[in-house]
């Protein structure tokens, strides 16, 4: 085995350290894993085991109550784990969710987890969730979606096995046409099954050649001045069109806004 690194072994030394408290020291351990490099906590969480014969991420979701607990738990896990635990927990809870953000609903988490990935990550994803959990991951969206068919029309579409392809500037008209129509009709579940069928790259392609085409109208403002007002009663599924629409056009904006 080779040598852990002397930072590394430092770092494990004053996580234990901070577990050790009748009080965990919340403050040290969320300014060593806030600040360490996902690659590297991997390392810390496996070497912290084979040292002290503890789960780290089970042991920070043990001492730790709430929000905190969870998110260092997260951390430290593979990603696709730490994802496919955040999956389980929101079908799991029936009232806001508070292991992403404490606003979160489980259908909202659903949504920042599934949408956006590549379909490779997608596969992965759902293998790991059977592995883990012995379920099928879509099964698992279907059961807490319940009787809402148009949610889980979205996240079936979403999960498809799709070929992540490079659209031709035909196909490019043709969807920006489609999407226009479908936008003037401000036909909710339409939208939905239409921004689902892509690619995240596809879909961010398709949204951009509109917003360059129709100068004056971007799909951002067409949905939240048009399609909003038309589809009140239906503030989930607003949100989750909003999510994947800004998600495919611009991802970085995307993310800084879910933090403010």
């Amino acid at each position: 085995m080779s040598p852990i690194p002397p930072e590394i072994a430092y770092d494990i030394q004053n996580i234990h350290t901070a577990l050790t408290y009748p009080m965990p020291d919340q403050e040290a351990l969320v300014n060593i894993i806030g600040r360490t490099e996902y690659q590297q906590l991997v390392v810390i969480a496996r070497q912290y085991k084979a040292t002290y014969q503890t789960d780290l991420p089970e042991e920070l979701d043990r001492r730790i109550i709430g929000s905190v607990g969870s998110l260092l738990r997260s951390a430290c896990m593979h990603k696709v784990l730490a994802e496919v635990n955040y999956i389980h927990l929101a079908g799991k809870t029936f009232r806001q969710y508070e292991t992403l953000r404490k606003k979160d609903t489980a259908l909202e988490v659903f949504c920042e987890i599934l949408v956006g990935k590549t379909p490779a990550d997608l596969q992965e994803l759902q293998e790991a969730f059977t592995v883990v959990h012995q379920t099928n991951a879509l099964e698992h969206i279907h059961s807490y979606l319940k009787d809402d068919d148009i949610a889980k029309a979205f996240f079936t579409e979403i999960v498809r096995d799709k070929e992540e392809k490079t659209l031709e500037e035909s196909e490019i008209e043709t969807e920006i046409n489609k999407l226009h129509t479908l936008l003037e009709a401000v036909n909710l579940s339409e939208l939905l099954q239409f921004v689902a069928s892509f690619t995240t790259a596809q879909l961010g392609i398709v949204i951009r050649s509109y917003n360059s085409y129709y100068q004056d109208a971007h799909v951002v403002s067409i949905i939240k001045e048009k399609v909003e007002p038309a589809n009140k009663h239906c503030h989930d599924h607003l949100h989750i069109l909003l999510f994947a629409v800004m998600q495919a056009a611009d991802p970085a904006r995307h993310v800084a806004l879910l933090l403010e």
